[in-house]
């Protein structure tokens, strides 16, 4: 079937819903502004490089009076990484054709399909409104589960069994920079809280979470990170899996501080830890649930970042290439083709000014 609409598991007869009014629309994934999560530079170019200067060690020792002077051996050490922003593209092909005569759902009472009346057709409108936001979707995965060795449980990954790897291997995203930062061990720049349920043998056992335990993560986060992460124009945030901010949600009440829940002004919370906000990122818990998932255990699903937005910024060509898409009818064919094209990289800069918990 070419549709982008699949009626297969449908009983189509001719009593069927024949009004928008009639049909229930799933909502759409609660998810956070771009903007609110990452720093976004644009005109990136291939192979660019990002030079990161920097300060100078220890200096400043007794003079050696007489005529000798202390002379300083420290320079300022320049790092580099390179911006390798990657195209991202894909397909989609509507047929009409191909969808039944009985599904009358989009033949009547255009006015009734306000959000896509715009478009003349407003069964290929509603086609183009979830796909929207099926791209927007893919940037919030590709910059944060992204991962150039991703493979599945079976061959030694941690993605589910039966997961195309390709919507992962693009590039290596935040979660990915973070683990190989770990993985040095003592020499690791990031700060990290450890959350021993992550390592639970159980998913109900992963999910069972000490009361406090996401106050207590950002607590020591705070107390860990470099202090430069505040300073200047920085603009530092928790995120964080909804199973934190739930369970700080809850030690909160525990503790009788009912009112500091009042602040919540949207499902993202509207909360702070200290003065510093608190994004919740649904779509780690959707991500991890749904392809982190061997059937037991989830991989890691709790997990924080604290950190200046700008310090692990997304590269891309043009933003408006990450929101828009082109959507066309073609009379020879008699299909609909909705194209989307954008390029995308994602870097944490400075490892040392992150605090991870996970």
């Amino acid at each position: 079937m070419a549709s982008k609409i699949d009626y297969s598991s449908l009983t189509l007869n001719a009593r069927e819903a024949q009004n928008v009014n009639e049909a229930v629309f799933s909502k759409t994934f609660t998810r956070p502004e771009l903007a609110t999560i990452h720093g976004l530079q644009t005109d990136v170019d291939m192979d660019r490089f990002i030079p990161i200067y920097g300060q100078f060690g220890l200096v400043g020792k007794v003079d050696p009076s007489s005529c000798s002077v202390n002379t300083s051996g420290e320079t300022i050490p320049v790092a580099q990484k390179k911006w390798e922003p990657k195209l991202i593209s894909d397909r989609l092909v509507h047929c009409q054709k191909d969808i039944s005569s009985l599904v009358k759902l989009w033949q009547l009472s255009r006015k009734a399909a306000g959000t896509w009346e715009e478009i003349n057709n407003e069964q290929v409108a509603f086609i183009n409104d979830r796909l929207s936001d099926a791209v927007y979707q893919s940037i919030l995965r590709i910059s944060s589960f992204g991962d150039t060795a991703a493979d599945t449980v079976t061959n030694g990954g941690v993605l589910k069994n039966g997961t195309d790897k390709a919507f992962w291997t693009m590039l290596d995203g935040m979660w990915k920079q973070i683990f190989t930062d770990q993985a040095l061990g003592a020499t690791a720049k990031a700060v990290r809280y450890t959350i021993t349920e992550n390592s639970e043998a159980t998913e109900a056992a992963q999910l069972a979470l000490a009361s406090g335990r996401a106050y207590l993560a950002m607590e020591s986060m705070l107390a860990d990170i470099d202090s430069r992460v505040f300073e200047g124009n920085s603009k530092p945030a928790f995120q964080m899996s909804n199973t934190m901010f739930t369970n700080y949600k809850n030690y909160l009440r525990e503790k009788s501080l009912n009112f500091t829940l009042d602040k919540t002004t949207s499902n993202l919370s509207g909360l702070n830890f200290d003065g510093y906000p608190i994004i919740v990122r649904h779509d780690w818990d959707r991500f991890i649930k749904t392809y982190e998932n061997d059937g037991t255990v989830r991989n890691l699903p709790h997990r924080i970042v604290l950190a200046d937005i700008n310090n692990i910024p997304i590269g891309t060509s043009d933003a408006e290439s990450m929101s828009e898409f082109t959507s066309v009818y073609d009379p020879i064919t008699k299909k609909h083709y909705m194209d989307f094209a954008y390029k995308i990289d994602m870097k944490v800069l400075e490892a040392d000014q992150i605090a991870v918990a996970y």
